[in-house]
């Protein structure tokens, strides 16, 4: 195989992985979340299959939209290596952290510290265990802060390259712009006390962003398609 078709592979595989990261992004808006009003229903979750099914496409997310994002960073990155180096470092921050987010709620916290509650044989073991579940909320709300912040900053950088061509990706930009700018405000009211944009946020993500973002997934995979037929991306 030679280094053309080896490049068309891999942008084929990028594409893939944006179109599985729409599917991600779906299930991850629409599936239901159960309901667990207080601790220790809380704690019993370890045993909900729904939600232990939405921590592994939590986990799986981030590594197929990253995928699809470095397909995205070879196409453009001659192009407009600033924003592309620049948007990358910060959704890879995005990416990896959210990982380590689930892979945080998933093993230690629903794999050892909620059954080793529930199975306490004594209050001292069981106190420890509680100390532990509450402090993982802090953990996972640090990690959060990362992912907001990376994956807004990270987003708008890609806008700014992608506005910058024409037609379809031009759009695309936008979008990216819009998604960027929506990420960052949700990092602003939760971290820096802007509590006056609540309202507009909370309605742009349940009216806009929840279709918006998986929409924006599938073109950038039909994106990355196009572009595989314009010989300059392959030589």
């Amino acid at each position: 195989m030679n280094y053309s078709n080896q490049i068309k592979n891999f942008l084929k595989a990028t594409a893939i992985c944006s179109f599985l990261g729409a599917l991600t992004t779906s299930l991850l808006i629409f599936l239901p979340n159960p309901e667990a009003a207080d601790f220790e229903s809380r704690t019993l979750l370890y045993n909900n299959a729904l939600y232990l099914r939405k921590l592994w496409i939590l986990f799986i997310h981030p590594q197929v939209n990253f995928l699809a994002t470095l397909g995205i960073a070879y196409i453009l990155h001659k192009k407009y290596p600033l924003y592309v180096i620049f948007g990358t470092f910060f959704l890879s921050v995005w990416a990896y952290t959210e990982m380590s987010q689930q892979a945080l709620l998933i093993d230690a916290l629903n794999q050892i510290w909620r059954p080793g509650y529930i199975n306490a044989e004594n209050e001292i073991t069981k106190n420890m265990f509680s100390t532990m579940i509450h402090a993982a909320n802090g953990i996972s709300d640090s990690k959060y802060f990362l992912v907001i912040y990376g994956f807004g900053v990270g987003s708008f950088f890609y806008g700014l390259a992608f506005i910058r061509e024409h037609g379809f990706s031009k759009w695309i930009g936008f979008a990216l712009l819009f998604i960027g700018i929506l990420s960052f405000s949700s990092f602003l009211r939760y971290y820096l006390g802007v509590e006056s944009i609540n309202g507009v946020v909370n309605w742009l993500y349940q009216w806009i962003y929840s279709y918006l973002q998986p929409l924006v997934r599938i073109a950038l995979g039909i994106w990355i398609l196009k572009e595989i037929k314009k010989e300059q991306i392959v030589l």
